[in-house]
């Protein structure tokens, strides 16, 4: 296999988890009686964890090696699908350690602290002409994955009619965590040492590119924090309390969000090949800000799915652009960095927006999250195309 098609397989293999682990959380919660606050709580920690594993790879990485660190990874998801199906669900704050020290991922974008590692690696394997369409694919597959995770979890109805108790029908869910991650460790293994730095990286990873790079991370870190409020779990949350949604029906209806998000991707490639990077990130993140008021005010449970499928269609158009353009401001030594230093934004921003999101949730107004999370991506969306509408990028 190629580095590309690797890196595209452990992409996919890494977003299959994050969706099955995004819904079986909010299951566990619902099973084990935990307050939409803690849930919250638990999804706000898991990011603390994340941001400093990220700001440590985005730092080190060169140095430790991309390989290296990318087992690393592969090993420490085994552990954590392990010590969730194992930690007692009544024992809260070690549901809690697990989120912090693991790979889970409670969010609808991908803010894992590999990520990085794989967007230098796919920039490396491509020129600027064809990156957006390669992110896209990237994306794609992204998408595919995170759809059949969420489809899986409603395995535990099944599950359940076949005898198996309703706890352990959602850890034999964090059991598959761990699956999934010794795939991962397979395949990382077969990347070549072609896909490592050449040269010597500068100190801290960030050179000449530092002070834009940070002005962009302050805005990803806006919109990371909007979307925080509306993670998948807490919108599964929503489903399960406000309209009494099935996990099957639940699982369903966030399989076909994820596939109607990949089919995204390539629309927005092309786009950006027409408009221009940050106009189609702009003009396709703006109508599904919107869209979250509809959901929010939805009086039923089709509705409110129909809002999340619509939104679905565009909500992600953003993404490959974004990515694209991180690693296409700054020179190729400080392309990890800054595709770390952005996601720890991301990452740092979206904190405690989960607590927040789940303290309005279990408030007289449930759609509250939902409301707020529109309001400050339009404000983020406006502040990136006056920014950086006219930027030039790097092959």
């Amino acid at each position: 296999m190629t580095p590309e098609r690797i890196v595209f397989a452990t992409k996919g293999l890494r977003t299959l988890g994050d969706g099955l682990m995004g819904i079986a959380l909010a299951q566990l919660v619902v099973v084990s009686g935990i307050s939409n606050l803690r849930a919250g709580l638990l999804a706000s920690v898991a990011l603390v964890g994340t941001s400093l594993a990220t700001l440590l790879i985005g730092r080190y990485v060169e140095r430790i090696g991309r390989r290296r660190v990318l087992r690393w990874g592969a090993i420490l998801t085994v552990a954590t699908g392990i010590a969730y199906a194992y930690a007692s669900s009544q024992a809260y704050w070690a549901l809690a350690a697990v989120g912090f020290l693991g790979t889970f991922n409670p969010t609808e974008g991908d803010v894992s602290a590999l990520l990085p590692i794989e967007q230098t690696i796919l920039a490396q394997q491509t020129r600027l002409g064809t990156r957006v369409q390669a992110f896209a694919s990237f994306n794609v597959v992204g998408a595919l994955g995170g759809a059949l995770g969420s489809l899986l979890t409603g395995s535990t109805q099944l599950l359940e009619r076949a005898g198996v108790g309703p706890l352990w029908a959602v850890k034999l869910l964090f059991l598959g965590y761990s699956v999934i991650g010794a795939l991962t460790w397979l395949l990382v293994r077969r990347l070549p040492p072609a896909v490592e730095l050449a040269t010597t990286p500068t100190r801290g990873g960030l050179g000449r590119s530092r002070k834009r790079v940070l002005t962009l991370s302050t805005l990803f870190g806006l919109d990371a924090f909007a979307g925080g409020l509306a993670v998948r779990t807490l919108t599964a949350l929503f489903l399960f309390r406000k309209f009494g949604a099935e996990p099957a029906t639940t699982a369903t209806v966030f399989f076909v969000v994820g596939v109607l998000a990949a089919l995204s991707y390539p629309i927005s490639a092309r786009f950006s090949v027409r408009w221009g990077v940050v106009p189609t990130m702009v003009f396709s993140h703006l109508p599904a800000n919107l869209l979250f008021f509809g959901l929010a005010l939805a009086p039923n449970l089709p509705t409110a799915v129909g809002f999340m499928l619509a939104r679905a269609l565009i909500s992600q158009m953003d993404v490959a652009p974004r990515q694209a353009l991180v690693v296409s401001l700054v020179s190729p030594e400080e392309r990890a960095a800054a595709a770390a230093v952005t996601g720890v934004a991301r990452s740092i921003a979206a904190t405690p927006a989960p607590s927040l999101g789940g303290m309005l949730l279990g408030s007289g107004a449930s759609g509250a999250p939902f409301i707020l999370a529109g309001t400050l991506k339009s404000i983020y969306d406006l502040a990136l195309l006056a920014g950086f509408r006219k930027v030039e990028l790097r092959d």
